[in-house]
């Protein structure tokens, strides 16, 4: 089965890329900064959120989407 999410390294990348705080970046999730931080080490990321992020990279909604 392939992953839910890009890689950690990815996420990462991804977020750096948009010039976000891991709280900034985290927070659309509904996750921490100490837990995207961890994701980011390898901690697993829970499969809501990590669907989320899938979703959220691959461009199939914006950050208003997730706001509402």
């Amino acid at each position: 089965m392939a992953s839910l999410t890009p890689s950690l390294n990815d996420l990462r990348k991804f977020r750096i890329s948009k010039r976000e705080s891991q709280e900034k970046f985290w927070g659309r999730f509904g996750v921490t900064q100490s837990s995207g931080s961890r994701f980011e080490n390898g901690l697993a990321v829970p499969a809501p959120v990590a669907l989320l992020l899938k979703l959220y990279v691959n461009g199939k909604f914006s950050d208003g989407d997730l706001l509402e």
